[in-house]
């Protein structure tokens, strides 16, 4: 390929990607961290505030979406009111981060040779996953363009030593810290560079040196210390709310410490320490690793980029490996030893493994160091016709996720209704169609559909794909995991499944069926007011009075034969399950419009219903549902978990229906 065809050709494809990220932001619904991103950066503008101890989410967030949150302030001020308008606004800056990035891209490619830079351009614009991020409002993009651009500065400097490219490397490391907490995995890739990008004319004097570190440090901390506006700086250790361990012991040992930085920028990463070493719900190949495993990111690579795209970048980092001069070139190895910091950090030692967006900034590095192996190949008809056939391709995998890049796999994932097997999480959906559900079925009259049920219905479930793939409760939906296989998908985020009476039989069976529990007998005893239940019949239960804290109502069932017996939720909602030891009663969420059902063998059974308050204590409470048998009638009786001498709350009640609902089973 010859290299204006080359630069051509980025151009466009450059432009195509900044173009579907644009597309992509119009169209998408938000995700579930956009608004977590813009609503600490808006208040941390307006007001100051910088608390993270509320809600977790808030751990990580810093006001590098700041530009985010003023591009949709503007768009107010503009009299815009629309939802979706104001939404794309806000999203707008990280496809301006995206363009930047490609620049970078070009750049660092240019360092190294004519044509590599054009070519790690294409190669970066036909990756899906970076349009995809660069259409969200988040700070992965952000913090990829400020990881090439800290280690090109680095490069730089080093090559030719100046104040400018002093202060350079420390405002785009300073810009990295403040996009991200993980930012800190770039200081070993730069303490290397020495090392990997000898001077061939001779060491810059050690006094110079020291002058020009102190110089990049001294704008490191100017750029962090003007993001967060200057504010609350040099406080006290002692009087932040820390969390982790290791900034606890350093507040105790050093409470009147006044450290030069700004405090939201330190409880970022007191925040993320804390919450690091837990368990997390990792998901990959079908399994649940709740401490990562080491091969999750090289899945994720291998899945989530286009076919030939892969082949042609695995064929050039090979040569790039094998290329003497190369090997030799002090960019590309500051870009392969930083790669494999970030690679060995995020596959070994990191442990939220929830995400490819974790590991974006390596796909550029990646790219050029791929970029250049290629360069060196002869312009042959072959190569072209090669080049030629990864870019169809690959803009052909790009264009069936037109407008839901988040979600792409390649086309080696098949069939895609099944890709949930293989990953999930925000690899595939973050929420970005859960305003489009309805719509979706409305179009195709599925008005009858049950949406994430509780566990499957008969009937037609649509179910969210991290549900069905176990991201947030991995035993929910294990056996429709393990039994069944979607009929389909909507928007490659959820799943549809045809449930017959057969099934739904089969499943209570194996799922849902219990045995009586000589612990029943003590909180139903013979003596409690029992109304029987005839099949398909309903017993209503309401309760109009804030609740106390973990209120527990037991409702006592005799069955003679294996019966059914579910509880509907048609106001509020309730944690409902079945005893297993005295005072626990093992529960599921019921959410509005939802039910629950279990199987249940000849004998006596205590079921329960656990109620909360609401935290905002001055809205009226309601809670209205009803038990349910089928298939066998029943005996019921429900009561509080008090002393049976303390008679139940009048607001709480149960009657009888006249009217028998329809049975799961139609």
């Amino acid at each position: 390929m010859r290299p204006w065809s080359a630069h051509v050709l980025a151009l466009a494809l450059a432009s195509g990607a900044v173009g579907h990220a644009l597309w992509s932001a119009a169209r998408e619904g938000w995700t579930y961290d956009e608004a977590f991103h813009l609503t600490w950066s808006e208040r941390f503008l307006d007001t100051g505030v910088s608390e993270r101890t509320s809600q977790e989410r808030l751990n990580s967030k810093t006001p590098i979406m700041v530009p985010a949150v003023l591009a949709r302030k503007a768009a107010r001020a503009a009299g815009m009111t629309d939802a979706g308008a104001l939404r794309f606004f806000a999203r707008a800056p990280s496809a301006l981060w995206l363009a930047l990035l490609l620049l970078l891209v070009y750049a660092a490619g240019r360092e190294i040779g004519p044509l590599s830079g054009a070519l790690a351009v294409a190669a970066a614009a036909l990756d899906p996953n970076l349009a995809a991020h660069a259409s969200l409002a988040t700070s992965d993009v952000p913090f990829a363009c400020a990881t090439l651009a800290t280690i090109l500065a680095a490069h730089r400097l080093w090559e030719r030593p100046s104040p400018a490219h002093a202060a350079l490397l420390g405002v785009t490391l300073g810009i990295a810290l403040v996009a991200k907490v993980t930012a800190f995995v770039l200081l070993p890739g730069l303490a290397i560079l020495p090392l990997v990008a000898r001077h061939e004319t001779g060491a810059v004097p050690l006094r110079r040196l020291a002058l020009f570190l102190a110089g990049t440090l001294l704008c490191a901390w100017a750029a962090i210390s003007g993001a967060y506006l200057l504010r609350e700086m040099g406080r006290p250790l002692g009087s932040l709310a820390l969390r982790s361990a290791p900034f606890l012991r350093a507040a105790s040992a050093l409470p009147n410490l006044r450290v030069p930085l700004p405090a939201p920028f330190l409880t970022m990463f007191d925040a993320t320490l804390a919450t690091d070493r837990r368990d997390w719900n990792v998901v990959a190949l079908g399994r649940r690793y709740p401490s990562g495993v080491w091969w999750y990111f090289a899945v994720l690579w291998a899945l989530k980029t286009p076919v030939l795209l892969l082949a042609a970048q695995v064929w050039g980092l090979a040569r790039a490996a094998r290329h003497p001069e190369l090997r030799r070139h002090p960019l590309l190895r500051l870009l392969a030893a930083n790669l494999a910091f970030i690679l060995v950090y995020f596959s070994v030692l990191f442990r939220v493994q929830v995400g490819y967006r974790y590991v974006l900034m390596a796909l550029p590095l990646a790219y050029v160091i791929a970029a250049a192996g290629v360069a060196t190949l002869p312009p042959r008809r072959l190569w072209t016709a090669m080049a030629g056939a990864v870019v169809v391709t690959a803009l052909a995998e790009n264009a069936t996720y037109l407008g839901n890049p988040l979600s792409f796999t390649n086309a080696a994932v098949q069939p895609k209704r099944l890709a949930y097997r293989l990953l999930a999480d925000s690899n595939i959906d973050w929420g970005q169609n859960r305003e489009r559900i309805d719509d979706w079925l409305a179009a195709r009259e599925w008005g009858a559909a049950r949406v994430d049920p509780v566990h499957i219905l008969p009937g037609r479930n649509v179910i969210d794909l991290n549900l069905v793939a176990g991201v947030g409760d991995f035993e929910q939906y294990r056996w429709l995991r393990e039994h069944l296989r979607p009929d389909g998908h909507l928007g490659h985020t959820w799943l549809w499944y045809w449930i017959d009476d057969d099934t739904f039989n089969r499943f209570l069976y194996d799922a849902r069926r219990r045995v009586p529990d000589p612990f029943a007998g003590t909180v139903c005893p013979a003596t409690l007011d029992y109304t029987r239940q005839s099949s398909d019949g309903e017993t209503a239960f309401s309760l109009l009075r804030m609740p106390r804290p973990g209120e527990t109502w037991i409702t006592c069932a005799e069955v003679r034969r294996d019966t059914d017996v579910g509880f509907r939720v048609s106001k509020g909602s309730a944690d409902v399950g079945v005893f297993v030891a005295p005072g626990v009663c093992r529960a599921e969420t019921v959410p509005e419009g939802q039910e629950a059902w279990w199987r249940l063998e000849p004998g006596t059974h205590a079921l329960c219903l656990v109620v909360q308050p609401y935290k905002r204590t001055w809205l009226p409470y309601q809670l209205e549902g009803s038990w349910r048998v089928h298939g066998r009638s029943a005996r019921l009786a429900i009561h509080p978990l008090i002393p049976e001498s303390t008679p139940p709350p009048p607001e709480a009640t149960s009657r009888r229906s006249s009217s028998p609902p329809r049975p799961p089973g139609d």
